[in-house]
């Protein structure tokens, strides 16, 4: 996705090159006969601004720049008329908007195309004011606006990717303009006709449409969105991406993540399933805890929050079945995963922690993990593994953080196992090993056994 958000200035770019070789084309059309000459101006002699004498060569002067004025005036108004409707789009509604935009840049370009050809093959119409207007509305206003629609949507496209893809856009499109009235100045009249000069500016703008095409497959969308009634700022919402095809499930309370599906690399969830054999059975604390399991494991879930629990159930499809009513579990041999914000909001309703310990070793848990922000869990933690009789193991990792979509603030982690003496759980990918706090470290060092 990473190269996807720095290619965004190249469908701006191509957006600009075809909307500059259209209005050039259109205004040297309008302004100019077939012989380069300023329409309005009497034909017949070898030089009729020479003939008209000197007052003449001012009024026409005068008049060409009035027309060309009016000519870029229109085209700005419509230009900006387009940024306005096209920054409207939300970003749930980001592709389909997109394509319509392209959709009316083609169509407009192929008018434009079709009026010049007409235009040129019946003399421009003998310079009537009603064909005059319809050639500004065909080769200048149409073709702007749709054009800005196109910058608008990728303007909105770039908010929603939070990085600096509005200036590629700005840039791109700046270039793109500029590109664009060389390639007219240049090439325009002989041996380039204007009508081959507005289908040169479609196929441009084609291209512009399939490399956006391509960028929007490989930046995630969001699908659904989903909100708690009891509290607004608690919402599920899922985002899709095409190439890879990947879908990630987050759950969120304002802008700070409470379980995400799947989680990004380096994420202590992924080491803890690392430790984890296909068919043992995992008992979750929080949703913040849970991962995506394998059909065949047997899993349960205590979450606190009635709120997120509800919530979390609708979003990730869970059965009501797998929601636990006790911090503690039936069923023996279970690996409990458990996120300390729930957790400690567990305790502080229950039972002290080093009671909790005693009470999964009696049901013959096969380890406790337990994961909190790092450098926020109690020291009190490793007393209270060793005074239930288990071996204490703790371990660091960082997740870097996802400018997204969706967005994912970078985290530093600090996770805990509590385990049987004869089962510590070893190295763990992507995180380092800790050490405990001193005395308890000391204590350790000074009595093996």
């Amino acid at each position: 996705m990473t190269r996807a958000r720095r290619m965004l200035w190249i469908p701006a770019l191509f957006v600009g090159t075809s909307l500059a070789i259209a209005i050039a084309t259109g205004a040297a059309v309008l302004l100019y006969d077939a012989q380069w000459l300023v329409r309005g101006v009497g034909a017949g002699t070898a030089d009729p601004l020479y003939a008209a004498g000197p007052g003449a060569v001012l009024d026409v002067t005068q008049g060409l720049l009035r027309a060309l004025a009016v000519l870029l005036g229109v085209a700005t108004v419509s230009l900006i008329a387009g940024l306005w409707v096209g920054s409207g789009s939300h970003s749930e509604e980001a592709v389909p908007a997109a394509a319509r935009g392209w959709v009316g840049l083609l169509v407009a370009l192929l008018l434009g195309a079709g009026f010049t050809a007409v235009w040129e093959a019946m003399a421009g119409f003998d310079g009537g004011a009603v064909a005059q207007g319809a050639g500004l509305a065909l080769t200048a206003a149409l073709p702007a606006y749709f054009a800005g629609g196109v910058l608008g949507r990728l303007g909105g496209f770039a908010t929603v990717l939070e990085t600096s893809g509005r200036r590629q856009i700005g840039l791109g499109s700046l270039v793109g303009a500029i590109a664009g009235s060389l390639l007219a100045a240049t090439f325009l009249g002989r041996p380039v006709l204007a009508v081959t000069a507005f289908l040169g500016a479609t196929v441009l703008a084609a291209a512009g449409a399939r490399c956006q095409g391509w960028i929007f497959d490989r930046v995630p969308r969001r699908r659904l969105v989903l909100h708690s009634p009891d509290r607004p700022e608690l919402r599920f919402e899922a985002w899709h991406t095409l190439i890879p095809e990947t879908t990630v499930h987050l759950l969120l309370e304002g802008e700070r993540d409470l379980a995400v599906d799947h989680p990004p690399k380096g994420d202590w969830r992924a080491a803890v399933e690392s430790t984890l054999a296909e068919d043992d059975a995992v008992f979750f604390v929080g949703a913040g805890s849970w991962s995506a399991q394998p059909d065949g494991r047997v899993w349960t879930m205590y979450e606190p929050d009635a709120a997120v629990r509800a919530l979390a159930c609708r979003g990730f499809g869970w059965d009501d079945d797998r929601m636990a009513s006790a911090l503690v579990p039936e069923m023996p041999g279970l690996t409990v995963v458990a996120e300390w914000g729930s957790l400690g909001e567990s305790l502080a309703q229950s039972q002290p922690l080093g009671e909790l310990l005693r009470a999964l070793r009696d049901v013959e848990v096969e380890r406790v993990w337990i994961r909190g922000p790092h450098g926020r869990l109690p020291d009190s933690l490793a007393d209270a593994g060793l005074g239930a009789d288990m071996e204490v193991s703790r371990y660091a990792g960082a997740v870097e953080g996802s400018w997204g979509p969706p967005r994912l603030a970078p985290r530093r982690d600090e996770l805990w196992c509590f385990s049987r003496p004869s089962a510590p759980p070893g190295p763990l990918p992507g995180m380092k090993p800790w050490p405990l706090p001193g005395p308890v470290a000391d204590g350790r060092q000074e009595d093996p056994a």
